[in-house]
């Protein structure tokens, strides 16, 4: 199988879950609403965040209730700081971008840019006929979502009901143990993911074995290009470029 290095890159899983805003409203349905009909203090925003590292059994949720806004933003804050890659699902759109947002009115300065690892953008080009959490990781085999209330359980949450917050936690935190799970899955057929391993080339970026594979060439029109295979995982990826 090949020898794996020991110095395995920390990837941080994480998911967040936001609030809805408040806002005050003249009509239902096609109605523009704008920023001055938002209720003073009821903005929306991030109210829990799900992380773990992959490759362990811990998940922590942080949260709006449990630790406060500020600490939980703080503690996601260093999480970060401290990672060499975080990955998601769809979180270069939207979770990613959601904490930033935090982060600056918070007053916190800005973590090191993230290597982001977003494997929405894999399995979106994939043809399956959904692409959503909740349909891939059944189809995979590995369970599903946490089931809940839909907007019930969020208005419960903001209400300070104590179980309504105990189902999110949870709710949360399965998301993260099926993204680490879907991750390990799909991880071979991630195009460019990023070489998190300060050595060689000659490891596999996926999983970090050393048992690769030449495997003829793929040619551009300027380019004729190494196809090397991992034989440990399966992954593909590119060795010498030789112009043509």
């Amino acid at each position: 199988m090949g020898d794996f290095v020991p110095d395995a890159p920390r990837i941080l899983l994480l998911d967040i879950e936001t609030k809805p805003a408040l806002v005050y409203t003249f009509k239902l349905h096609e109605q523009h609403v704008g920023y001055k009909q938002l209720v003073d203090g009821q903005h929306g925003g991030t109210i829990c965040v799900g992380v773990g590292w992959h490759g362990e059994r811990k998940v922590q949720v942080f949260s709006d209730w449990q630790h406060g806004h500020r600490e939980m933003l703080e503690q996601v804050h260093a999480l970060l700081c401290e990672a060499d890659a975080v990955a998601t699902y769809n979180g270069a759109r939207f979770d990613i971008p959601k904490l930033q947002g935090e982060f600056l009115l918070a007053g916190l300065e800005p973590p090191p840019p993230p290597t982001q690892i977003d494997i929405y953008k894999t399995v979106r080009k994939m043809g399956l006929i959904s692409s959503k959490l909740d349909y891939i990781a059944p189809a995979l085999g590995l369970g599903g979502k946490v089931k809940h209330e839909g907007l019930d359980m969020w208005i419960a949450v903001m209400n300070g009901c104590p179980k309504a917050q105990r189902k999110m936690a949870r709710y949360c935190a399965g998301d993260v143990r099926l993204l680490g799970e879907v991750y390990e899955r799909i991880k071979p057929f991630i195009t460019d993911l990023p070489h998190l391993r300060d050595l060689r080339a000659d490891f596999c970026a996926a999983c970090g074995s050393n048992h690769l594979q030449h495997r003829g060439f793929r040619r551009t029109r300027s380019f004729r290009i190494e196809r090397i295979q991992c034989q440990a995982c399966g992954a593909w990826a590119s060795g010498k470029r030789v112009a043509v």
